[in-house]
This record gives structure tokens, C-alpha cells and sequence, in this order.
């Protein structure tokens, strides 16, 4: 910048139903309004106003660019539940005349704060409205920031927030960039584990490639107070807040972030225990919304739910106080579930949980395989995520539920299922990991859980993806000419629309053959190990005439690569 103070577009505040509105209105998609067009493009212009910074501005700060900034804010009134009684909009206005809209939380006694994550590098304007204009320590303040480019190498910070694709089949950052979903599950981390335990946890799972975190805020069935002693409300039910269990909450998720991880949060409309009331819900939805407004998170309302209305009530909630946020939806074990979500105009992505099934094998492969298939073809077309399979138990089965004694096979198995079923992401779960187990004794406390050699094996997994243009795979598993008969033994491939690349799957099979007719050149391959993430180098050619059939290198599962001769082996786009 110059130095001098530019004209901006300065949209009047507007709280986050009326932006919801607007924007449907106007008929922006969320990818539209989580990164909006200029100001003077918009259809409603009798919403704005041109003006220059408001005088009496508060001096500028600094921040860089997609990292979390803030400004707290002193209340002048008392409110007997501020947590309830009063709302906090504010709106962001910066380069090219690019604006965002958020809402402002109640942090414990008097003070108040905005977030926000800057997309661009530049000068930023904030402007609040409180809903007690009376207020004059929250009412019509204003301050400008200094936003700078970031240098250094997290994948967050350099790229931004998630949104879909252009062809709506998978995520992307900000900048484009596709974005490798490898995730994990840690539910009950939040309430249970202690900071330096977090950050030991999440430094496990930056140095195994993951890039998503799954949690829930604090769950009744997980305890009823946190690490540090502190309930995770006051009050009745969802009817006064907690700022300090709310803080250490945030600490937890602004470290993943600082490690370049993602954080999906799992069960908004049951924060405490099942089902609040529509109110409370959405209450905590935007307040949940505005506190991590700069933390790059992902919401589900839903956790483990068959569909509810009430789901659809906190989706919207967070639809109108995020414009930046992508909404899924974690379902129980239950396609009719997933799919009664998929058309909902919040639903960013459809969430799948191809689940433990009881330990039935049989219905867990043919759960990843069937349920990702019939989600990935629905029209029009979203991206799918299988959020949930057969958690690892590593052997430790005594005195466990069938439905937690799942291994390091199931674990991976079900996941190149997934992937090459459509579900272009998949998160991992072990049994210790989920439920934050803290007695050492036993063989599956968190500590011993987070090394579970399964936990490698998902590097490898992501390791392998992130080699391939894995975003321009489709399911073509009727390539497959050998297919035996039970869904725990089926053979999954898919293929680029060119037919330049295809990646299979054999679950425990001594051979695959393929119908090679639907490649239009010969294709060089390779054999992957799932378990010790090496190749295998196919010495020769494999033409593209009638059925072929190549044999598995060792016993145990294989992942087999295809690619046509022609065609250089780029690593493939970081992620």
C-alpha cells in the first residue's frame, strides 16, 4: 500500500440471517459467498454504500494472511446471560473491494471478540453492530488491519480455507490447490486430553501425513468435565456458555491448524447430550461458528444420527453464520440417512459412514463400496467423504463390543475400497484413539493407540494418493472380469475419464484381470504395498487388447497402478 487511505465498498452490517438471505437472493452458491465478487457485482445494490473509513477507527493491527486474527471488545452494559442476550455482527472489507461477514462471541465477563482468517494480503476495515445499540463498547466500533503475505510452508496457511471443486467432486483450497482428505478420528480429545497431551497427539499425526482431525465439542458420554476440571457449560443445558472449557477447546484447534491439519467438528446439534431443542442448538451453532470464524474447521451438525430435522435446522444456522466454512453432515451408520441430507442447500459434501456394522465383515466392505458408489452418482453431483469405518483395535479384544475389534487390514482395506468407490477422502479410527482412553494399562490408552502400526499404513495410504492425480479417478469397477462372489473379497479399480491412469485393489486375491480394451494405449504398472508402502516395479507393458491378467506380487492385499506409457510420473500436485 501507499500509505494513504483507500476508498472501500463498505457494505451496512447486516447479522448473519439477513446475510443468509441476501445471498440466496441473490442466488450466490457457498462457494460464491465464502469468497465473494466485488462489491458493485452484487444484484441488491441498494444494500451498500460507498464511505471512507469511519472516523475515530481504531489504530491498525497486523495479521497474516489465512492465519487467526482477532480483536477483543469491552462490553459498557451487563447482561445477566450475555452468552444469550445480546448478538455481535461484524463486517470486513478489504482489497478489490472483497467484504466477509461474521458474528462476534461472548467470552467471559465483559469482553467480546471477533476472528477472522484474511484471504488476501492488504488493508482490512472491521465495522461491528451489536444488537443493543446502547452498547457502546460493542456498538459501531471499527479499526483497520495490516495484512501480510505468508512465507512459510503450511499447506493451510499458504493455500486457505477448504472449498469444492470446480466439478464439484472433490475439495480444494482457496487457491485451487486439490486437498487430500487423510483423516482420524480423536472424539473425545477436547474434553478429555490435557494440551500437552493434544499437541504430543497431533505432532504424531502431522509427521503420518494426516490432514484431518475428527472431534466432537463435549460430549456427555465422554466425561462430564474436561482435563483441567472445567464442565463444559454452565447453566442448564446449552442456556449459558463456558469461555474457559471454550478456550481450551480453541487452543486444541488452532495448534492442529499451526500443524497444517484440518479440524472437522462433529456434533453441533448435540454439543452435551442428545437432542437439545431447535433454539439452543443454533444458539451454540453461531456461537461455535464465530469462535473459530478464523480457524480453518469444517462443521457437521449431526453425529451418529439417523436424519432429523433438527439437523437441518442447525445446517442452516451455520449456513447463515459462516460465509467461509464448509457444513457436512458425520450420519450414523445409514445410507437413507445420507442420502435425506444430500440436496440440502447447506451441504457442502456428503459425509458417509460406511460403519463397524457389529464386526460383520462382509457388510463393512460392501457398506465402503455400495454406499460411496450410490452417493458418488447422484445428481446433481457433491463431493463424498466416508467419515466413519471399522475402527483398529490391534489385536486387543478382551472384553470388547464384536464392532471394536477391528484390525489393521479392516482398516486399510476399507479405505482403498472407499477411495476407489467415489469417496475421494477417507478417515481412519482406533479403538483408545476415539474414546481418549487415559488408563496405560490397558492396550489400547491413546498413547499406545496412536501407534498403532495402522496409523503407518494410513501414511502409506495418503503417501500413495498424494504420488497421482487421485481427483481425476472414477469407479470403473466393471473392468474387473474375476470378481469372486462376497463383497469382503471384491476387487475395486478406478480410472481418469482419458484412461491415462487407473489404480485397483485386491482385498487377499492372487490375481486381477482387467478389461483392458477400455484403455486407449498400453500402460505401464507398478504394485504397491498398502503394509510397507514400496512398489513393485511390472517389467513389461501391459497392452490394451482383450482381458489381461496380472498376479500379485506377494500374499496379503496389493494396490496395483496403472499408467500409460506414454505418460511422464510426476509426483503430482502437493498437497
Amino acid at each position: 500500500m501507499n500509505g494513504t487511505r483507500p476508498c472501500f465498498q463498505k457494505a451496512v452490517t447486516l447479522d448473519p440471517a439477513q446475510t443468509f438471505l441476501v445471498a440466496r437472493l441473490q442466488g450466490a452458491s457457498r462457494t460464491e459467498r465464502r469468497f465473494p465478487v466485488r462489491p458493485s457485482a452484487l444484484i441488491v445494490p441498494a444494500l451498500l454504500i460507498l464511505a471512507e473509513v469511519p472516523a475515530g477507527a481504531q489504530s491498525s493491527s497486523s495479521a497474516v494472511v489465512w492465519q487467526r486474527w482477532e480483536q477483543s471488545l469491552t462490553s459498557s452494559q451487563s447482561y445477566s446471560n450475555p452468552y444469550a442476550d445480546v448478538a455481535l455482527s461484524v463486517t470486513y472489507s478489504g482489497p478489490g473491494g472483497r467484504t466477509i461477514r461474521a458474528s462476534g462471541f461472548w467470552d467471559g465477563g465483559n469482553t467480546f471478540r471477533i476472528r477472522c482468517a484474511f484471504p488476501a494480503a492488504g488493508t482490512w476495515t472491521w465495522t461491528t453492530s451489536c444488537s443493543d445499540p446502547s452498547n457502546s463498547g460493542l456498538h459501531q466500533k471499527s479499526g483497520t488491519v495490516s495484512v501480510s503475505s505468508y512465507s512459510g510452508t503450511n499447506p493451510l496457511y499458504k493455500r486457505g480455507f477448504l472449498k469444492v471443486s470446480p466439478d464439484r467432486r472433490h475439495l480444494v483450497f482457496a487457491d485451487g490447490t486439490p486437498f487430500l482428505w487423510m483423516g482420524d478420528t480423536a472424539w473425545a480429545a477436547p474434553l478429555k486430553a490435557s494440551l500437552a497431551d493434544w499437541q504430543a497427539y497431533v505432532d504424531d499425526r502431522a509427521a503420518k501425513h494426516f490432514s484431518v482431525i475428527q472431534i466432537s465439542p463435549a460430549s456427555a458420554w465422554a466425561g462430564s468435565t474436561d482435563a483441567a476440571g472445567n464442565a463444559p457449560f454452565l447453566g442448564s443445558g446449552l442456556a449459558q456458555g463456558n469461555p474457559p472449557y471454550w478456550q481450551g477447546f480453541e487452543e486444541k484447534v488452532e495448534y492442529a491448524n499451526q500443524k497444517g491439519i484440518v479440524i472437522l467438528l462433529v456434533g453441533i446439534m448435540e454439543p452435551v447430550t442428545r437432542y437439545p431443542a431447535s433454539a439452543e442448538a443454533c444458539l451454540f451453532a453461531r456461537h461455535i461458528a464465530a469462535r473459530l470464524h478464523g480457524n480453518h474447521v469444517i462443521f457437521s451438525p449431526s453425529f451418529d444420527s439417523l436424519y432429523r430435522t433438527l439437523g437441518d435446522d442447525v445446517g442452516n444456522a451455520l449456513d447463515a453464520a459462516t460465509e467461509v466454512h464448509l457444513v457436512t453432515q458425520h450420519v450414523g451408520t445409514n445410507l437413507d440417512a445420507a442420502r435425506s441430507y444430500y440436496d440440502k442447500g447447506y451441504l457442502d459434501f456428503s459425509g458417509c459412514q460406511s460403519g463397524h456394522n457389529g464386526g460383520n465383515r462382509e457388510k463393512c466392505a460392501s457398506n465402503a463400496i455400495n454406499w460411496n458408489l450410490d452417493l458418488y452418482r447422484r445428481s446433481p453431483c457433491k463431493p463424498v467423504v466416508n467419515l466413519e469405518a471399522f475402527y483398529d483395535a490391534n489385536g486387543t479384544t478382551a472384553g470388547m463390543h464384536a464392532k471394536y475389534q477391528g484390525t489393521a487390514k479392516d482398516a486399510r482395506q476399507l479405505g482403498y475400497l472407499s477411495w476407489l468407490s467415489g469417496s475421494l477422502g477417507y478417515t481412519y479410527g482406533a479403538h483408545g484413539l476415539w474414546n481418549w482412553q487415559t488408563d496405560s494399562s490397558k492396550g489400547y490408552a491413546w498413547s499406545k493407540a496412536m501407534q498403532y502400526p495402522s496409523s503407518t499404513q494410513m501414511k502409506h495410504m495418503r503417501d500413495f494418493f498424494a504420488g497421482i492425480e487421485w481427483w481425476r479417478l472414477e469407479p470403473a469397477h466393471g473392468l474387473v472380469l474375476n470378481q469372486p462372489p462376497t463383497w469382503l473379497q471384491r476387487m475395486v479399480l478406478a480410472r481418469s475419464a482419458g484412461g491415462d491412469l487407473a489404480v485397483a485393489y485386491l482385498p487377499d486375491n492372487a490375481s486381477i484381470q482387467i478389461d483392458m480394451t477400455a484403455f486407449p494405449t498400453a500402460m505401464s504398472g507398478r504394485w504397491y504395498s498398502p503394509v510397507q508402502g514400496s512398489f513393485t516395479e511390472i517389467p513389461d507393458p501391459i497392452p490394451n487388447t482383450g482381458a489381461f491378467t496380472l498376479n500379485r506380487p506377494g500374499s496379503g492385499d496389493w494396490v496395483l497402478l496403472l499408467k500409460a506409457v506414454s505418460s511422464p510420473s510426476p509426483p503430482g500436485r502437493p498437497q
